[in-house]
């Protein structure tokens, strides 16, 4: 005990103690920041996170003259279509399982009501498919990624038609 005799020496050998295991917490503390940072940064992705979805069964199409569940005034003349669970706004490829044709649509309204049914396309998408004259076709769907191209088909009069011209942003 000779070693504690001076009281100034105890206080300092304590703070110490108190002050290391205060370093060494800081110190802990930051190392975990700095792994939970890295653990949560992203990850390179080669393409847009989009989530898989593919389905396969009949689709018709309809021509009315009314208001979107978005809000927005249904065209006949757009690329557009209605579905009942997917997000609005959500690119989605139609291929006609019959002819093999290709349309490209924008999800904006919610349908079809009749059961047994997929999806209801617009008049437009209902031509680009070949399914006017019939008004029903089976179909196979996927989520298209968004991107700057498969906009510019939407817009474009020209867009996918047939399976094997396409290339790009249609998954078929």
């Amino acid at each position: 005990m000779a070693m504690f005799a001076n009281p100034t020496s105890r206080a300092a050998l304590s703070l110490y103690g108190i002050g290391g295991f205060r370093l060494v917490s800081v110190v802990l503390l930051l190392g975990s920041l700095v792994t939970h940072a890295k653990a949560k940064a992203p990850k390179a992705r080669l393409g847009p996170a989009v989530p898989t979805f593919r389905a396969k069964g009949i689709a018709s199409w309809y021509d009315e003259s009314r208001l979107t569940s978005t809000g927005e005034r249904y065209r006949a003349r757009e690329m557009t279509a209605a579905h009942p669970s997917l997000p609005f706004n959500t690119l989605v490829a139609v291929r006609n399982l019959k002819n093999g044709r290709i349309a490209l649509v924008r999800i904006n309204d919610r349908g079809p009501y009749k059961g047994g049914r997929i999806i209801d396309l617009s008049r437009a998408a209902a031509g680009r498919l070949g399914m006017l004259s019939d008004g029903l076709a089976p179909v196979e769907l996927r989520i298209v990624p968004p991107s700057r191209k498969a906009y510019s088909l939407l817009q474009s009069s020209s867009g996918p038609a047939r399976g094997a011209e396409n290339h790009g942003p249609v998954p078929f």
